[in-house]
């Protein structure tokens, strides 16, 4: 009989390597080819976004603030009922491409120019049709090779407002809005150093109870003083008729209006005295004058870097009070009883800080802590 040939150790080797060769090329065609899908799923779903924004902008006169995006669809409601443009806004799909990172992947909606614009972030790892690969921006005008996706924040850098509850940010007349605001890093904390000021000014005797406009008072109805001191805000105003302690309020996108607890670690972040705890205790009951001169640091050239305004106060039913006198700060934090919350007073000769209670229908400063 004859003995049949069997492949000898070298034929198998070579046999081996050329499917692996082949194995290798099917995978990085099919890798390929994934990722062009995702590039093309990128622009496809850019272009049905701005076809939902120009519906929006038809309806509304202007696009959607970042607050408005965020909701996850793109909506608006009118006399006849609420239309939607877009259901479900689509997400980056996901791995970034190229040599795009997790950010420039992502979809960052701002809007801009008062809502007359708006800049939508993009990343493509492959050429695209006439576009090259990189970071790209979605415009009104079209898609344009700029990198406008999210930057995080930085604590000490400037803050941006474009829009808050509605209101959109304006630096002239007739509201003269602070649509860029510094912030400072106290502790563990980033609080911004100027007390908000932005929605349009109602007169002494106006109730900021209008929950559809932004409102706020400037103290002796004199704009300039808005300028510099910022704007005066009733409670339930400030806290956007969200009554609980934390809450976003009129501050911007990732930011809130403080605590009262988150006031209290401010005050022990900058409290020398020995016994913080104890001087700025965590609770809902304790008091008074608190601290040593935990208040003189709070102050403009203080220290600590707050720069706290002695900016007054509005009183409920028309009258201003205290101005270059004190500085009243309000928390999110309601009180145990239904008219009061939380706040903070620091006086012009008092060394320390007034930890109490402020009727919500009076208008006090507002500053903002990020999240």
């Amino acid at each position: 009989m004859k003995s049949k040939k069997a492949f000898t150790l070298i034929e198998l080797l070579v046999v081996i390597a050329i499917i692996g060769v082949l194995a290798t090329i099917s995978v990085i065609a099919l890798s390929n080819a994934r990722a062009k899908s995702r590039d093309a799923k990128r622009t496809g779903d850019a272009k049905q976004i701005q076809t939902a924004l120009e519906l929006f902008f038809n309806d509304n006169n202007r696009y959607p603030t970042a607050e408005e995006f965020a909701l996850g669809s793109i909506f608006s409601t009118s006399t006849y009922g609420t239309s939607t443009y877009m259901q479900i806004i689509p997400s980056a799909p996901t791995p970034a491409d190229g040599s795009c990172d997790l950010n420039q992947n992502a979809v960052y909606y701002q809007q801009t120019e008062n809502g007359n614009s708006y800049t939508l972030s993009l990343c493509l790892g492959n050429t695209t049709g006439v576009l090259t690969a990189g970071p790209k921006c979605l415009t009104p005008a079209g898609i344009i090779d700029v990198d406008c996706s999210f930057v995080p924040f930085v604590c000490g850098n400037q803050l941006t407002v474009a829009a808050i509850a509605g209101h959109t940010c304006n630096t002239g007349a007739p509201d003269y809005d602070k649509c860029t605001y510094d912030t400072i890093q106290i502790g563990t904390q980033c609080w911004t150093k100027q007390n908000m000021n932005i929605g349009a000014m109602i007169s002494a005797t106006g109730d900021q109870s209008n929950n559809t406009t932004l409102e706020k008072y400037c103290y002796d109805d004199n704009t300039a003083n808005c300028v510099t001191d910022g704007g005066l805000y009733q409670y339930r105003e400030a806290v956007q008729y969200v009554e609980v302690s934390g809450t976003k309020g009129i501050c911007p996108t990732g930011w809130h209006i403080p605590s009262h607890d988150e006031y209290t670690t401010l005050e022990r972040a900058i409290c020398t005295s020995g016994s913080c705890a104890t001087d700025f205790p965590y609770d809902n009951t304790t008091e008074g004058w608190t601290g040593t001169n935990e208040g003189n640091k709070l102050k403009i050239g203080g220290g600590s870097g707050f720069e706290a305004v002695f900016a007054g106060l509005h009183i409920a039913g028309g009258s201003f009070f205290n101005r270059n006198n004190a500085a009243y700060f309000r928390t999110s934090s309601p009180h145990s009883g239904p008219i009061d919350a939380w706040s903070r007073g620091i006086y012009s000769s008092f060394t320390t800080i007034h930890r109490g209670v402020n009727d919500k229908n009076n208008a006090v400063s507002i500053r903002c802590i990020k999240d």
